[in-house]
């Protein structure tokens, strides 16, 4: 179905502008979403534009959905609820820019509904949250952290993964600087930080420690590789929190999964054969990975 600025205005909690980025607020059901999206502007001639290739690819949309995961699994963003906003016009306030037009700025919200629209269904004309979510959903929704500990070593073990191969990529640093907040540490410092020690991981909330691990591994798979060194750097992480085997292969496999979801919802449609190439990337086996893209298609229909 299209999505217009018009069908999904009634959802629309509030928006703020900071520089060339709108944060947008969604509301369904009662519960609050955020999502990021770059406006664009043309100059007075038409040539400059503000522009992020990586967030219109399949890997760039793809890794915007496991931003929104890992926002609500750290807490991040807006209040939870409609019914704890407070000061929500105060929010909406600054939001007129001489820089940008009302249509850029509606296109930039429409974006960023398109980016978290995974979460709901549409049902009789209205928008309504999604009832069904693959296994490594069901473990955020179900443990989010709440520690500020847990969170700075999730942010520690993130930066030295993206770190594991030599060096941190453009799109991987605007990944960073939306997701890093002064209460996890910002980039600058984390890349400053020494290796997490098994002494750290062993004061991690024995709560959080599962899925701590696998959203790093999720996050480790959106560039839909699996280098030798990330792997060898999950290993090590497994070790440290005293996973036995089954249970890094199953966390692994989560991630995996989770992995796989995320590209077709982006793309839209793969076909068997994309999806073998695509599990071999990821170091996944191909007839889980067709049972994943199975299972997706019963649960969204």
């Amino acid at each position: 179905m299209e999505i217009t600025y018009q069908s999904i205005k009634p959802y629309v909690g509030g928006e703020k502008i900071e520089g060339s980025k709108i944060i947008c607020e969604f509301i369904v059901d009662g519960q609050s979403f955020e999502s990021l999206e770059y406006l664009k502007a043309d100059s007075k001639d038409g040539k400059a534009r503000i522009t992020r290739m990586v967030k219109t690819t399949a890997i760039g949309r793809a890794r915007s959905m496991v931003l929104q995961v890992l926002r609500r699994a750290v807490g991040g963003g807006f209040a939870g609820t409609a019914a704890s906003m407070v000061g929500a016009e105060a929010m909406r306030q600054g939001t007129e820019s001489v820089r940008y037009s009302s249509k850029e700025k509606e296109q930039a919200i429409v974006r960023a509904f398109k980016k978290i629209m995974h979460e709901f269904t549409y049902e009789g004309g209205k928008w309504r949250l999604a009832t069904e979510f693959s296994e490594f959903e069901k473990l955020i929704k179900r443990n989010p952290f709440t520690k500020a500990y847990d969170k700075k070593i999730l942010a520690r073990m993130l930066v030295e993964m993206a770190r594991a191969d030599g060096t941190i990529e453009a799109a991987e640093k605007e990944f960073f600087n939306d997701f890093l907040t002064a209460e996890t540490g910002l980039l600058k410092d984390l890349m400053r930080a020494p290796s997490i020690s098994i002494v750290e991981c062993e004061e991690v909330s024995k709560e959080a420690k599962e899925n701590l691990f696998m959203i790093v591994a999720a996050v480790a798979l959106t560039d839909n590789e699996f280098a030798d060194e990330e792997q060898l750097k999950l290993e090590e992480y497994a070790q440290m929190f005293e996973f036995p085997d089954a249970k890094y292969e199953e966390l692994l496999r989560y991630a995996q999964d989770y992995t796989i979801e995320t590209y077709i919802k982006s793309k839209g449609a793969m076909s068997r054969d994309d999806i073998y190439a695509f599990a071999d990337q990821i170091g996944m086996d191909r007839g889980e990975a067709e049972r994943t893209q199975i299972r997706l298609e019963k649960r969204i229909g």
